[in-house]
């Protein structure tokens, strides 16, 4: 490891070890790698800002660019690699090819701290964009399956039990819309962490007078992060990150949870394509959803992961290990959940619907029992609760009887009201019929905003596509600003390298 911090005859005088090394310091080269763009892209920034406070001189200036600028050519990765991999890694390959004399400028004013702080929030900010893309991309696959099954009837679950019927497409919608406040929480997760660190040190700022605004928009923060101790030690949109990111991974387990379920032999409601299952080794029949499998299992580890989050940057504030590691959590709970969401677009959009097993099932289990009570109610005129119980005392003796909803008579209404309220209803057949049947029961619904009613399935996808197209809106908006700082950071460079 090349270490420009850590010389062996200054303060320390042994070399690190080996497993301190690989673990911590400066950390597995897996995880720097993640930052190797942030440490170059702070080392451009930081060095412009010190030739414009005239701390360094053009002459300087240019031989630090001009190597950053050869270490481009030889490959970022490769020669950080090469260099240990650590925030200074720059400032080593510096040294070792203009010479001490030029690249031990390169660090004035600037901490480990800064460094760190800036780059989880300068890759988290990169990050988003593509976050969001496969949220909606996830969000419009589920919207045109939706969009097939407006009239797709179903049952619909309350505590593992038939509780009222809705259509495949409405249950979709549901789903969308809990994908859909991800990605407002993404957006909202971006302009958090749009206040740069860059320029705080490790907690205090410097003597010099580098201007924190200009590497923030170098760098494309929004601002600068106020109080420098805080901007070092924000541990809270740390946790506002992994929170955000949980969140999304829980909602795309609970959609695993249900597809796992619904692939079950017992149910068929659905299958899933070829390309998101395996088989047996030993019983050739089989098909198991190995896609979910992994969701439901790696999304469990994932949500575990965030307890012991917590509990780390809950230690004291300035430490080193929850600045260092919290991020590193984060990188990879990103990895999971964009891949999460793909595998979920993937499989939503190729599945086959059983829509003769959804139908055939969506009025049993008397699925349409409170439809039965409303029409009592209306027709009978009487209390709501009173034709509560009037249907509750049928169901029981129905289920008792091995009776289904289609064997249900006026007369059989009558009987109980007059038992419970004293007086028949005189409903009739017609009524029955339907307050029982599934499709129509979708229909009646048609005044209620948002409910499956065909006519309002068709106006939430809508409006769910109106909320898609303004939300990749935004997302181009933010990754085409990030893009412009990359550009003015490359066209200040190339101005100080060609004066």
């Amino acid at each position: 490891m090349s270490d420009v911090v850590r010389q062996v005859g200054a303060r320390l005088t042994g070399q690190v070890d080996p497993l301190l090394q690989k673990r911590f310091y400066p950390g597995p080269i897996s995880n720097l790698r993640r930052s190797y763009t942030a440490f170059h892209s702070f080392d451009k920034a930081h060095t412009i800002a010190l030739l414009e406070a005239d701390l360094i001189t053009p002459e300087i200036a240019r031989a630090i660019l001009a190597g950053l600028r050869r270490m481009e050519g030889e490959g970022i990765e490769v020669i950080r690699d090469r260099m240990g991999g650590g925030r200074h890694s720059g400032e080593a390959f510096l040294t070792e090819t203009i010479g001490a004399e030029y690249a031990g400028w390169i660090n004035v004013g600037r901490s480990s701290g800064d460094l760190d702080a800036m780059s989880w929030r300068f890759n988290l900010r990169r990050r988003l964009p593509a976050l969001l893309m496969r949220l909606n991309d996830l969000r419009g696959g589920l919207l045109d399956v939706a969009g097939q099954h407006t009239t797709t009837i179903m049952p619909c679950y309350s505590i593992g039990q038939h509780a009222q019927c809705t259509s495949f497409g409405h249950m979709l919608l549901s789903w969308e819309a809990m994908f859909a406040r991800d990605a407002q929480r993404a957006m909202a997760l971006h302009g958090e962490t749009g206040g740069s660190p860059t320029g705080s040190g490790i907690m205090t700022g410097s003597p010099f007078p580098i201007s924190r605004q200009r590497t923030a928009e170098l760098l494309g923060f929004d601002t600068v992060q106020i109080n420098t101790r805080d901007a070092v030690v924000n541990l809270d949109t740390l946790m506002h990150a992994h929170s955000v990111i949980a969140i999304c991974i829980s909602n795309a387990l609970s959609v695993a949870n249900d597809l796992y379920l619904w692939t079950m032999t017992e149910f068929k409601y659905l299958e899933l394509h070829d390309s998101y299952c395996s088989t047996s080794s030993i019983m050739p029949q089989k098909k198991n959803s190995w896609a979910l499998a992994w969701i439901r299992g790696q999304a469990s580890l994932a949500i575990g992961r965030l307890s012991g989050v917590f509990t780390l940057l809950k230690m004291e504030s300035d430490g080193l290990e929850d600045t260092l590691m919290a991020p590193w959590q984060l990188y990879e709970a990103m990895d999971e959940v964009e891949d999460m969401l793909a595998m979920l677009h993937g499989m939503v959009t190729t599945m086959t619907v059983n829509v003769e097993r959804l139908a055939s099932l969506a009025g049993h289990g008397w699925t349409q029992a409170a439809d039965i009570a409303a029409m009592i109610m209306v027709k009978g005129h009487i209390p709501w609760r009173d034709a509560h119980q009037i249907v509750a005392h049928l169901v029981r003796e129905f289920v008792d009887a091995g009776k289904s909803p289609e064997d249900l008579l006026p007369a059989d209404i009558d009987r109980l009201a007059e038992q419970l309220i004293g007086r028949p209803v005189s409903v009739t057949k017609e009524d029955i019929g339907n307050s029982i049947d599934p499709l129509q029961s979708l229909y009646n619904r048609g005044h209620v905003t948002g409910s499956p009613a065909p006519a309002q399935v068709a106006a939430q996808i809508d409006a769910a596509r109106s909320r898609i197209a303004e939300d990749h809106d935004r997302g181009e908006a933010n990754e085409a600003a990030l893009a412009e700082a990359a550009k003015r950071l490359e066209e200040a460079v190339d101005a100080i390298i060609g004066a």
